[in-house]
Order: C-alpha cells, then structure tokens, then sequence
C-alpha cells in the first residue's frame, strides 16, 4: 500500500524549499530530487540535510529524508511526487522520473500550466498505474534566502486539485494534505485548475507596461506596488474577462481573480491595492526578462489562445499581448509554446476535450 505522508519533492527552488518545510512540520517524510545539471544548488542540502524557514508559517528548522541527483532513489517507496518547479522545467523532470514510477502513486504539479494534459501519454508510457493530477497554482509566495533558508512571505489557504482523468477523487486521496493546506478543495477537472491559474494575469500585462524601463538596464527591480497603474489594471480585467468566457464555454465557474488571490476589495484595482502580500512582493529581471514572464508566455497565453480558437472564444487581449511579445522577443510564441496540437487536441470539439478530462486518453 503506497503511503501518501512519504513524499518525493522534485526541485531545489524557492517553492520546492517552501513545500518541503511545510510538509515536514506536518510529519511527512520528504526526499528532494534535483536535476544532476544543477547539483551545485542543492549542495549544502546534500550535505546538511536541513531546511531552515522563517515568514508566515513561523520559524525553524526541518531535516529532509534524502537529498539527492538520482531519480530513482527520490522515488522508491514513495506515494507522492511533487512537481515543484517552473512550467519550463516540467519536461525534463517528467522524463527523469518516467523509468522509475510506481504502480498508485500520485504525481501532482503544483502549479497547473496544463502539466497533466502535457505529460499525460508520457507518464502513461511507463506502464505504470500512476494517478496524474495538478494544483491550479502554488500556495506560497516565497523567496530563497540561501541555499538552505527559505523565507515564506505569503501562502494561500486555498487551492483547487484535479486528477486526470477527472473520475479520480484525487482530493479524497490526498486527504493528508488538509493539516498544510485546509482549504484543499477539488476542481472539476484539470481544464478548471490551468484556467484558474491565474498568475499570467499579472506577469505579461505588467511587464508589457514598464518595457522602456526594464531594459535600460540588464537588470531590474519592479516593486509591485509600484507596478499597478490604472492602465495595467484595464488590461489585466480584459485578460479576466476572456478566461471566464473561456472556462464557461467549458461549463466551468471560474473563481474571479479577486477570491484566488484571496484578496479584499470591491473592484480589482482596489483588491491589488490592498493586498499586504504585494505591499511588498517585487519582479527582478535580467535582460528584459523574468521565469514568471517565460512561464506565461510559453505554457499559458499560447495554450488559451490555441484553445480559444478551436472552440471559437475570442481572446483578442490575451491574443494582442501574445503577438507584440513575439515580435519584440522575435519569438513566435503560439508555435514555439504549448498548444492544442502539442497536448493532443487538434480538431476535438467542446465535448471532445470534457470527455477526455473526464475519463482520460486511454
């Protein structure tokens, strides 16, 4: 029987630390798996084996299980995998891990981009019964003081969970999880928790905003709170309004921005504005350019667009930011990004694609 409080975290970032505390304190056993090209950021870990935090969830100390470069060890015995790492890093820890699942374990991104409608046949292709499924965001806001000290500076409460294929009571499964997050509630289908991710709301709009600033030097610091201008709030309500005319041409209620966020307010200007977590929260970029905005446009403006045009719901903003990054990037980013083609779904109808989420490719 697969036990679910033991745990493999795939990643040595910010959020992978952050998780990692987090499960610890709660009494789970974790190994965290990195990447063997990028050893050199999990070598004090290696050798210590201890995670220091401090922020919202307190302060102190957590020792990891195993800390290791080899998938294999990472994942023996264990009944959840975590992927804890950006969009941009999801392919090559789904192949390094493939030769080694085991029969019921859950394999759960932590923040959606499509992961299980991206990996599915992968992950299926192990021959394993491996039960795939995804959060729709990450529920810390943190940053990586050192190699070893994580400092949590927000985490929301709440987070939605689905399973592909959706018949899989997912939630029910990872009834462990409540003690860290107890709010967990589960989505309708892996559609909801990628079109509920809603961080390529901000990252792209507000970026597009300050370009003439972000590259006058190689790199820069935006403060948030500096960031919200009446014009790039107008712009990120656009993007709202598109997702939820998208997810409800899915049948999906979408949670509105404002309760994601878990934020106040009457208006979403007001709810930005208000927001202790972005009182203080900042963009760094390096060359015009930042892992949240790589994220958003390859692995969530693209796939919307995509979607958008095979069911005939227009996006004209999302579509609009998607075409000027691409010529100023020089990057055409609706072939180069995920698509409908690249998750398998060319020419599937509305009802298509629900039945597919419902009950899998197979």
């Amino acid at each position: 029987m697969i036990d679910i409080k033991k745990v493999a975290v795939l990643g040595g970032g910010a959020v992978a630390l952050a998780t990692s505390a987090e499960l610890i304190s709660a009494g789970f056993t974790v190994n965290m798996f990195e990447l063997p090209e990028f050893r050199e950021n999990i070598k004090s870990l290696m050798n210590e084996k201890r995670i220091e935090f401090s922020g919202v969830i307190g302060n102190g100390f957590t020792d990891l299980n195993l800390v290791t470069t080899e998938a294999e060890k990472a994942l023996y015995d264990v009944g959840l995998i975590i992927l804890a790492v950006p969009a941009f890093g999801h392919q090559a820890f789904v192949e390094a891990c493939v030769p080694y699942l085991q029969n019921e374990q859950i394999f759960l991104i932590e923040t959606a981009y499509f992961g299980c409608l991206r990996f599915a046949k992968a992950i299926e292709s192990s021959g394993k019964k491996v039960i795939m499924a995804e959060m729709n965001h990450s529920p810390y806001t943190c940053t990586k003081v050192s190699p070893n000290h994580i400092c949590i500076d927000a985490k929301r409460e709440e987070v939605y969970i689905a399973a592909l294929p959706a018949v899989v009571n997912v939630t029910k499964l990872l009834e462990p999880l409540k003690s860290i997050y107890p709010k967990m509630k589960p989505a309708a289908n892996v559609l909801q928790t990628s079109l509920d991710n809603v961080n390529w709301i901000a990252h792209p709009t507000i970026t597009l905003f300050h370009m003439g600033l972000i590259e006058r030097t190689a790199e820069y610091i935006l403060p948030l709170k500096d960031s919200l201008s009446h014009s790039v709030i107008r712009l990120m309500e656009a993007f709202e309004k598109e997702r939820l005319a998208l997810g409800k041409a899915f049948g999906l209620n979408l949670l509105p921005i404002k309760h994601t966020f878990e934020l106040g307010g009457e208006t979403l200007e007001e709810a930005l504005r208000m927001s202790s977590e972005f009182e203080t929260f900042k963009y760094e970029y390096k060359d015009g350019s930042n892992q949240y905005l790589i994220e958003d446009l390859y692995y969530a403006l693209p796939p919307l667009a995509s979607f958008s045009r095979q069911v005939g719901v227009p996006v004209n903003s999302i579509d609009a930011v998607l075409k000027i990054f691409s010529v100023i990037n020089n990057v055409d980013y609706m072939a180069e990004g995920v698509n409908v083609d690249k998750m398998g779904l060319t020419g599937l109808s509305i009802e298509d694609i629900l039945k597919l989420v419902e009950k899998g490719y197979y």
